[in-house]
């Protein structure tokens, strides 16, 4: 049991907002629940199939992106960052409509969805962006409540680089 407690405390200390993403900034755990769309893996595989029109947006760092592998053609605009320049990346608002048009189909990924599901709600609410859908459990899957929940792209076998 005091193992467990200790690392209780080390996730509390060591995963703040900007590391592991749904809290308002005021401590509270935000909830997206409605408030964001969300795309399937089997609607995935379509699009692909269809060779639908669609982009994806990775907002994990430039480490995660390169160590952890990312979604074949995904382009990378860091939401948040850890660590020294822990917080929301100033310049994400700016930079995405300079590469994106604002009603194009966006799939929003990060490692379990969180971030991703906070930088899609800010597109829309802030960038006026009307296509950005985020995908269930980011890539490596997730189950937290007011979040969009699944098992992740990796183990839901869609493409990766």
């Amino acid at each position: 049991m005091k193992h467990i407690m200790r690392l209780m405390v080390f996730l509390a200390i060591a995963c703040g907002p900007a590391a592991c993403g749904g809290h308002d900034g005021h401590g509270q755990h935000a909830d997206y629940t409605g408030k964001v769309q969300a795309v399937d893996a089997q609607t995935i595989s379509e699009w692909y199939g269809e060779d639908r029109s669609f982009r994806i947006l990775d907002v994990r760092t430039e480490q995660e992106f390169g160590e952890d592998g990312h979604a074949p053609l995904a382009e990378l605009v860091t939401w948040s960052y850890q660590g020294q320049k822990a917080g929301v990346n100033e310049a994400f608002i700016e930079t995405v409509p300079e590469r994106f048009g604002k009603d194009e189909t966006i799939v929003i990924l990060c490692s379990l969805g969180m971030r991703a599901t906070e930088a899609a709600y800010a597109l829309q609410q802030q960038a006026g962006f009307t296509q950005v859908y985020v995908f269930p459990g980011g890539y490596e899957g997730h189950h937290m409540a007011g979040f969009p929940a699944g098992d992740g792209w990796r183990a839901a076998g869609l493409p990766m680089e």
